[in-house]
């Protein structure tokens, strides 16, 4: 088998990515046909799962085709090589010919660049920061993709304001990172668009993958309104969806409303109740000088949205990948 390394260069003292990009490469560039990474543990508990290398280059061509990404074009890596998005860079810069600048994973990746960059893939966490200390430099990247969490309504003004639109990505390990797409920004697609061969059907209320980068199609939990094979309109997730007294309610709708009205991290959940099954809940990170009182939420929330209680929790439970792993959380609740 032949030996394929992207160019790689380093910024800064990146002893500790340095390590894990060498050990991703050596173990892509071995006999073996497979790659083994684990899923983000969002909504369950985290597991090990096989990823076909040439499905794995597959998925870099179609993120490569749908961006027109080209050999020699410059992209960063600023994700961890052990998640499945930091892993989808390196096999992006070996499969399409990329130069690849790498640095130590951080909440302001852009810091140490100094060259104009073609591609970069990030966090909303690092999005933020780009935007507040190197807007320049982020006007300037030609393509930048943002996953591992939905950017917010704040960071969606934020780039209309700034004239800059990214695009939101849609997948998950299982999918071998995103299968589509949507704009977010000062060119803003509501819908999303899907890479490649893939396409969607949605049954019993929930989105239907059928892609090559699977053995067998993916029945999700993500609840969508599908316009047609190719596009959809996400909702949220169907297993955070509340039943309370019979209304069903999707905290995520909830939660793009409250944005701009809570400055910490908070999330939209639920308890246990005996009247009504399950009873809306606020939870935010952190302790207030003044608690938020219920009735300032009803002029942007449904009667039936208003939270029954608010809870403030002083460290949220998150996953490997930074994500707040919500029924960890809220069972913190009860402690």
């Amino acid at each position: 088998m032949k030996v394929k390394n992207p160019n790689i260069i380093y910024l800064g003292q990146a002893d500790t990515i340095k390590g894990s990009v060498e050990d991703f490469l050596s173990k892509w560039n071995d006999l073996t046909d497979s790659i083994y990474t684990d899923t983000s543990g969002s909504t369950g508990k985290p597991k090990t799962i096989e990823l076909s290398k040439e499905k794995m280059k597959l998925s870099a061509r179609m993120t490569g085709d749908f961006l027109g990404l080209k050999k020699g074009d410059k992209a960063l890596l600023c994700l961890s090589p052990k998640t499945i998005g930091g892993k989808m860079m390196l096999v992006r810069a070996i499969e399409l010919g990329l130069d690849l600048y790498v640095c130590e994973p951080n909440s302001n990746p852009l810091e140490l660049v100094d060259v104009s960059l073609d591609f970069i893939a990030m966090v909303p966490l690092q999005l933020e920061s780009s935007m507040v200390h190197h807007l320049d430099k982020l006007n300037s990247i030609k393509s930048v993709i943002i996953g591992g969490g939905e950017i917010s309504k704040v960071q969606a003004d934020k780039l209309r304001k700034n004239e800059l639109t990214v695009y939101q990505t849609f997948g998950m390990t299982e999918t071998i990172s995103h299968i589509a797409m949507r704009k977010v920004g000062l060119e803003t697609d509501q819908a999303y668009t899907a890479l490649g061969e893939n396409f969607f059907e949605e049954v019993d209320g929930r989105l239907v993958i059928h892609s090559p980068l699977l053995d067998e199609s993916l029945i999700t939990n993500d609840s969508v309104e599908l316009l047609d094979e190719k596009h959809f309109i996400w909702k949220g997730r169907k297993d955070f969806v509340i039943n309370s007294g019979g209304i069903k309610i999707h905290p995520e709708e909830m939660e793009k409303k409250l944005e701009s009205h809570i400055d910490h991290p908070f999330f939209i959940g639920s308890l246990q109740d005996d009247r009504l099954g399950e009873r809306v809940i606020l939870c935010i990170e952190g302790w207030a000088d003044e608690p938020i009182e219920k009735s300032e939420f009803l002029k942007c929330l449904s009667t039936y949205e208003v939270p029954k209680e608010i809870y403030y929790i002083s460290q949220f439970v998150r996953t490997d990948s930074g994500k707040i792993n919500r029924p960890e959380t809220i069972a913190l609740i009860n402690k």
